[in-house]
């Protein structure tokens, strides 16, 4: 849980400071690279943190004006609802962060030196 309000709001902080996109995958793949102690565990902590950032972002965006853009995009893309669409996006980023704090892990494992043999 303290992994997730970590990558959480680091994510927050990096998206108000800066105009890049893809701290959604750097953010969880590096708290997952130190704090993650399983692969499911690495996914969920990306999923959740990215998922829920997003979500309430798109929220908040379209509560505080952006929601004839939001109508605008959806009919666009057929989706038909502007829920959808936020759904969408918070799916799509849960997915792509769970994948990458997946890989965080995965890389710590790779690089961990194995425990040498006890010979008795």
């Amino acid at each position: 849980m303290i992994a997730i309000l970590i990558a959480f709001f680091a994510m927050l902080l990096l998206q108000w400071l800066t105009p890049f996109w893809w701290w959604v995958m750097v953010v969880p793949a590096v708290v997952a690279f130190f704090k993650s102690d399983s692969l499911r565990g690495a996914f969920a902590l990306g999923a959740i943190s990215a998922g829920t950032l997003w979500l309430l972002t798109a929220v908040y965006q379209w509560l505080t004006g952006a929601g004839r853009v939001a109508v605008r995009v959806a009919d666009m893309t057929s989706v038909g609802s502007p829920v959808v669409l936020l759904a969408a996006t918070a799916l799509l980023a849960a997915l792509a962060a769970g994948l990458a704090g997946s890989s965080g892990f995965l890389l710590r494992v790779a690089v961990r030196k194995p425990k040498p043999a006890h010979f008795s």
